[in-house]
């Protein structure tokens, strides 16, 4: 038998393979923030140099382990949906399939798709990732469009699916095993799914209760004069994190910005965990628009499916500033805070107040905000809240935001209307 010999070209490949297989999961523990050469070389039994003369710097690394996370998370979907393609497909079926769906994507081995998330919220995009991350947002659609079009009626839906899970992925990937967000997550999907095969809305008795029992929380702003040092604190570090994400504040990141001592935090603050939360906060009542705003209504009556379609895309649209680009900006928040929370469960608990009353806002504002025809129960404003934030993260990666057509034609698909 004659014997192979491994030509150096291909002995490179396998090496380059084995280290960026390393830096997949090396991302999956701390992040691509997180991730370093020398820790890499460590992981691999490598000197940097080796690394470096592989993929060049850190940019080239990132570049690979993103097109070969790309490539298993298209084998995924295709493995996923082959391994149901015989069954029927009846609602019970499906929510079962999105479920399981969200756990396997949650899994630590499913390291691909820790890099897509990764790359989602990534605050200095290289120039290969938008058209990457268009062509993974288009993967997943079609996937999902395709198997539901065993079924007529439903293929129309594969969108509002596939874009509702990118920000449900983030959740159950900080909250998965917590009771009361399964149960909550649960209702969710349930409704998504009666939605689909235009089944009328149940009561969302969990949301309901865990409302009803969480402390909501204030705008830590309230209050405070704008040019006071509790305020500028709490500007800096939200305008951080909006920019770079919630891991970059640190005391000496603040205080160096504004010129004041490290120990001003701690005067104003118990413990730095807790600034960094009141300064989330902060970023999202601060950015909110008005017409969002339950607490403050406007009392200007709800405004025609024209008009609506026109005020949310504000909320869509990438350019920071204003009332413009709040969805893009807050659900970026969210998955942050969800990547946050994987690698330190402090931030847990914070991750389930976001979640738990999600679409409440849309829900209670509904007479002001939602023309009369839709029919906006709970679970209706929920699925839509998760749909928004899903589109608005692609948004902000792809730079493609959805106009009001697309707006218009998602809420008809999520909500029901009036005849």
């Amino acid at each position: 038998m004659q014997s192979v010999m491994t030509t150096p070209a291909s002995s490179r490949s396998l090496e380059a393979d084995r280290v960026a297989a390393a830096a997949m999961t090396l991302v999956t523990n701390v992040g691509l923030r997180g991730l370093t050469l020398r820790d890499l070389a460590q992981a691999v039994g490598k000197s940097t140099t080796v690394i470096v003369n592989l993929f060049g710097a850190k940019a080239g690394l990132i570049e690979a382990i993103a097109f070969r996370a790309f490539e298993q998370d298209k084998a995924y979907h295709e493995s996923f949906f082959a391994g149901v393609d015989a069954l029927a497909l009846s609602r019970d079926s499906l929510l079962a399939l999105t479920a399981r769906y969200l756990r396997e994507r949650a899994a630590p081995s499913a390291d691909f798709a820790r890099v897509w998330e990764e790359l989602l919220v990534s605050p200095d995009p290289a120039a290969f990732l938008p058209p990457l991350l268009r062509r993974w947002d288009l993967m997943r659609r079609n996937a999902w469009t395709a198997f539901l079009s065993r079924r007529p009626g439903l293929e129309s839906f594969g969108e509002a699916i596939s874009t509702y899970l990118i920000i449900e992925q983030f959740y159950v990937g900080a909250l998965g095993g917590r009771s009361d967000y399964e149960v909550i997550a649960a209702e969710g999907l349930g409704g998504l799914i009666d939605r689909a095969f235009s089944r009328p809305d149940d009561p969302a008795s969990a949301t309901e209760s865990y409302v009803d029992r969480m402390v909501i929380p204030k705008a830590p702003g309230d209050g405070l004069e704008p040019d006071s040092i509790k305020r500028r604190l709490l500007d800096v570090a939200a305008d951080q994190i909006l920019s770079k994400g919630v891991g970059v504040v640190t005391n000496r990141s603040v205080s160096t910005e504004i010129g004041t001592s490290t120990s001003t935090i701690a005067y104003h603050w118990a413990d730095m965990r807790r600034f960094v939360i009141d300064a989330i906060w902060h970023a999202v009542f601060r950015e909110m628009p008005r017409y969002l705003d339950y607490r403050h209504p406007l009392g200007a009556g709800p405004p025609d499916v024209q008009r609506w379609g026109e005020m949310m895309a504000l909320t869509l649209e990438t350019p920071p500033g204003g009332e413009r680009g709040f969805y893009v900006k807050y659900a970026r928040l969210i998955a942050q805070v969800c990547l946050q929370a994987r690698r330190d469960p402090s931030f847990q608990e914070l991750a389930m107040i976001l979640r738990g009353p999600e679409g409440g806002g849309n829900y209670i504002n509904r007479d002001e905000l939602w023309p009369p025809q839709f029919d906006l129960t709970r679970r209706a404003a929920t699925r839509f809240a998760l749909w928004i934030k899903g589109a608005a993260i692609m948004a902000a990666a792809t730079g493609d935001a959805p106009d009001a057509a697309r707006l218009r034609a998602a809420a008809a698909t999520l909500v029901t209307q009036h005849d």
